[in-house]
């Protein structure tokens, strides 16, 4: 009977021990870092929809601010020269994981980075993992597809101006090789010559715009990366001065005054990140986590700005719309 009560009682403790364990586990406070190419948003990160909708998702899987994660965000504000300042300020701070929004900036921060887990959004799914599923190492991520969808937007662009010939590719070139590539191989199909214009900065847009203007295009193709959206106001004023039709890859471009886009949502791949971060946040090692594509691409026409530039777009275009803005 000794023996007995001796057993349970070691069970008890085992037990409590257990339930002592995990509470300490469920009472962690996790940190999520990243680091954003972007300016500050003047209403701070969660007035930027994508950032808010990484916050709203991570509170799903119960991750709420205040609770049980903090955030640590940090922002180059247009320059790429800062990056290895704030990604080694975050692994200061011991973040459990940083986000890294745009293909050069993740590029540069696993680069930087060697332990702490990486969550990456770029455009190209082979920009910074050898294969999509089980790459090893220290990092996973998100791709919204846009380099493979090159030659799609600019089938979609000659759908819309069937007279272009001449179309410039605007572009941050460490940003968008692998996209630029497979749209030059789509451009002699459709009877299109591509020119590449570049820039590095946001100091250097008036400089590529006026590259692009003695080109006297047809049209812009416009590849995304963090400076351009950063310039959309000035690339659509730029464009209907030039009375310059444009396709970019993101609907907020076409908000902007951009005339059509088709490719990711950017909320949408955002809330993929934060189910990136929970997997790690709960022990998964970020190498052995597949990285995820986009299954859900929108084609957004403004109408607003085809009558502006005089440009009639075909109706079986606008059919195909996943949005029309009037």
């Amino acid at each position: 009977m000794t023996r007995i009560i001796v057993l349970l009682f070691a069970l008890v403790v085992v037990l409590t021990q257990s339930s002592d364990v995990a509470a300490q586990k469920d009472s962690k406070v996790y940190r999520l870092g990243w680091v954003a190419v972007f300016p500050p948003p003047t209403g701070g990160a969660w007035s930027f929809p994508p950032f808010q909708a990484l916050k709203d998702r991570l509170a799903e899987h119960g991750y709420v601010e205040g609770k049980n994660i903090t955030f640590e965000g940090r922002w180059a504000d247009g320059d790429y020269r800062r990056i290895p300042q704030l990604v080694a300020d975050l692994e200061r701070k011991g973040v459990d994981v940083i986000f890294t929004p745009g293909s050069k900036n993740a590029r540069m921060v696993r680069e930087l980075v060697k332990k702490t887990p990486i969550v990456a959004y770029t455009c190209d799914p082979f920009d910074f993992a050898a294969r999509l599923s089980r790459q090893g190492g220290n990092v996973t991520g998100v791709t919204c597809m846009t380099s493979e969808l090159s030659g799609k937007r600019l089938e979609l662009l000659k759908e819309a101006v069937p007279t272009a010939s001449r179309v410039v590719f605007l572009s941050e070139p460490e940003d968008s090789p692998s996209g630029l590539k497979r749209a030059q191989e789509a451009a002699p199909r459709l009877g299109i010559k591509l020119w590449p214009v570049g820039f590095h900065t946001r100091s250097d847009m008036p400089r590529a715009l006026d590259a692009v203007a003695k080109e006297r295009p047809d049209a812009l193709f416009v590849y995304p990366d963090p400076i351009q959206l950063m310039e959309d106001e000035r690339i659509a004023q730029f464009a209907l001065k030039r009375r310059l039709p444009t396709m970019y890859a993101y609907r907020e471009s076409v908000d902007a005054g951009g005339l059509m886009s088709y490719g990711a949502n950017n909320d949408d791949l955002f809330r993929l990140a934060a189910d990136q971060a929970v997997r790690i946040f709960k022990g998964a090692a970020p190498g052995d986590i597949p990285v995820l594509q986009a299954t859900r691409f929108e084609l957004v026409i403004n109408l607003k700005t085809a009558k502006a530039l005089g440009l009639t777009i075909p109706p079986s275009l606008l059919g195909r719309a996943d949005e029309v803005i009037q």
